[in-house]
């Protein structure tokens, strides 16, 4: 039985950087415009790595306009994904900038495309100016509940495993949701007992881990991740969460020829690193040239 590693993807962006626009430079105002043949290069290049992932992740995780940067909708890149590329796939659904009525749309486009789960989430403020609906995630989860929502779609909160209070989780918890994904772990130790907590209530605990790369320092310091413990042995420290949770997620938002490495070493071993794997795909050892900075740091809420 394939290994239940579900790999964390952003959708393209929707508007893009001028190339006389100093993007790096934070005081420098960025310059944007819609870009339809940018963004189809863009969508393109984002379906090449989901087949790149056929027969290693058990499922893609799209998010949800990280950063309030403005991307194409999780639920439409997540439908292409289970329809056309017969891969499952689970969606993070933003609450801040939308009201009731469009997250019943959304939910309801994603049972119907055959969507596996929605994480609901605050999201981060969005980068250009909207109206706070106010509503909280585990507010909008206990209402899909009630009204039969979860029938036809696992639904998830998020939370962070090393800072919640146990007002947070009993809150959370009180939602009734499928289960709960962790932000960015840097250590196992607050995992155990979290996950002992969550599995009491019968349900399940996917612990995010990001891959330690060069390329997501950036990504990594934006949310004060320290991922010293691991860095060295990721495979074990993988493995060691699957083993404590049943399912794991693997983000790598700013490199995913290192994501998608760690991916292979964790699901082949020695095999792979001998370069002995035998597939029956012919993406194995394929490197995918990348665009340089296009993620940044997040939390799920």
């Amino acid at each position: 039985m394939r290994m239940k590693i579900t790999y964390e993807m952003n959708p393209p962006r929707i508007m893009a950087s001028l190339s006389n626009s100093n993007y790096n430079d934070p005081n420098t105002p960025k310059r944007e415009r819609f870009d339809l043949q940018s963004l189809s290069s863009d969508l393109e290049r984002f379906y090449c790595r989901v087949r790149m992932l056929y027969g290693l992740a058990h499922m893609i995780h799209v998010t949800d306009s990280v950063l309030g940067i403005p991307r194409l909708s999780s639920i439409s890149i997540g439908r292409e994904i289970v329809q056309k590329h017969k891969l499952r796939a689970r969606c993070s659904i933003r609450v801040r900038d939308r009201n009731t009525n469009a997250i019943l749309q959304l939910v309801t486009d994603a049972i119907i495309a055959g969507i596996d789960g929605l994480l609901v989430i605050k999201g981060d403020e969005p980068r250009h100016s909207s109206i706070d609906s106010a509503l909280k995630p585990s507010s909008v989860v206990k209402f899909l509940n009630e009204h039969g929502f979860s029938k036809h779609i696992r639904l998830y909160l998020s939370i962070d495993a090393e800072n919640y209070s146990e007002d947070e989780l009993n809150r959370k918890i009180s939602a009734e949701p499928h289960g709960l994904i962790t932000q960015s772990l840097s250590s196992l130790e607050p995992l155990v007992s979290l996950a002992d907590r969550v599995k009491a209530n019968n349900m399940c605990i996917v612990p995010c881990i990001m891959v330690p790369s060069p390329k997501n320092k950036a990504s990594a310091s934006s949310i004060n991740l320290d991922w010293s413990r691991y860095e060295h042995d990721v495979e074990s420290f993988v493995l060691e969460a699957y083993s404590l949770c049943g399912e794991v997620m693997i983000t790598s938002p700013n490199s995913f020829n290192d994501g998608i490495n760690i991916l292979k070493r964790v699901m082949y071993g020695k095999a792979y690193q001998r370069g002995t794997v035998q597939r029956g795909s012919d993406t194995v050892g394929v490197e995918y040239k990348e665009k340089e900075g296009e993620n940044g740091g997040w939390k799920h809420e």
